[in-house]
């Protein structure tokens, strides 16, 4: 395979797409981004003279095809998901027809237009429930239906690249933390509450979850276009420390780079139904097939995303 220069990412205005943009940029690679009329691209505002904005809906297979074509790239990092952690009636649809049917939209231009490397994002959570760290060749069983919907991504990956050759690497991130993180995941949340005095409700934080800083994220699509043909190889990879924390473990160590007394309501909010105990993958596949190695600690990890929420207040009226 021709070496990789010019990319297509949907999902750059996200939180992991927005650091992904920006390194692919510092290391010299041409970049296409995907956006929906209207959407907020704030995250990416200081990138936009350097990348190619191109506007589609990823639930209109027209716009995608049209969208695709133009950018012309070597790679397509999909990034892009309508999540829920518990859905709603009204987020049936949506979720379903961004998460499946979007996936589904941008493999059919990648074989129609040829594209030479997919690379597809999913989710940890896709495996089921069990006491170690789980490994790729693990069973999987959704914990919710964003979780379902991620699955069938995955699925079309495999599809397209058995029906038509459509080359494809799925990458299932284990919980990401860091700066400009969304406030609805722990970390900023108790981050937010703390700088604000007030009193974070949480479960009683014996969960044991990998967290996996955004550095280390973004370094994993770069090794995969790096060296696709091992990436290719592969398949699907666990992005993961395997070297999991309590939940509780953590949020007290944000507390301390805070420098707070406030109090830490253990036990207020009841644990979820599915609730997973222990989220840790084993991320041997891709250290042995990429060379990629999680490389940030915890402790630099959350005092940079600590760091990151003190220095950009939240604007009245708006989440940061």
């Amino acid at each position: 395979m021709a070496g990789i220069r010019r990319v297509l990412v949907t999902g750059a205005h996200g939180f992991i797409g927005s650091h992904l943009a920006a390194a692919l940029l510092d290391r010299g690679y041409q970049v296409s981004i995907l956006r929906r009329e209207g959407s907020d691209l704030r995250r990416i505002g200081h990138l936009l003279d350097r990348i190619t904005p191109l506007t589609a809906d990823l639930r209109d297979p027209e716009q995608v095809q049209r969208a695709v074509r133009t950018a012309s790239p070597d790679a397509i990092l999909h990034l892009a998901a309508y999540y829920a952690v518990e859905h709603t009636p009204d987020q049936v649809s949506i979720m379903v027809d961004t998460n499946v049917k979007g996936a589904v939209a941008l493999l059919d231009a990648a074989r129609t237009v040829e594209i030479p490397l997919f690379v597809n994002t999913s989710t940890c959570t896709v495996y089921r429930e069990r006491e170690t760290p789980r490994a790729e060749a693990d069973p999987v069983g959704p914990q919710n239906l964003y979780d379902l919907t991620k699955l069938q991504a995955e699925e079309a990956c495999r599809f397209f690249r058995d029906r038509f050759s459509v080359p494809s690497v799925t990458l299932r991130i284990f919980p990401p933390y860091g700066p400009g993180d969304n406030e609805r995941r722990l970390i900023p949340s108790v981050i937010r509450k703390l700088l604000a005095g007030e009193s974070p409700a949480l479960t009683t934080g014996m969960q044991r979850w990998d967290f996996v800083h955004v550095r280390d994220i973004v370094a994993a699509y770069l090794a995969v276009l790096s060296s696709p043909e091992q990436a290719l190889h592969g398949g699907v990879f666990n992005v993961a420390t395997g070297d999991p924390k309590t939940v509780r473990e953590v949020v007290e160590q944000v507390r301390t780079l805070l420098g707070s007394g406030t109090e830490l309501r253990w036990g207020a909010v009841p644990h979820r139904r599915n609730e997973i105990w222990l989220n840790s993958g084993n991320p041997e596949k891709i250290r042995t097939m990429l060379g990629w190695e999680p490389r940030v600690s915890p402790e630099e990890g959350l005092q940079e995303t600590v760091t990151w929420f003190r220095d950009h207040p939240r604007k009245p009226g708006g989440t940061g």
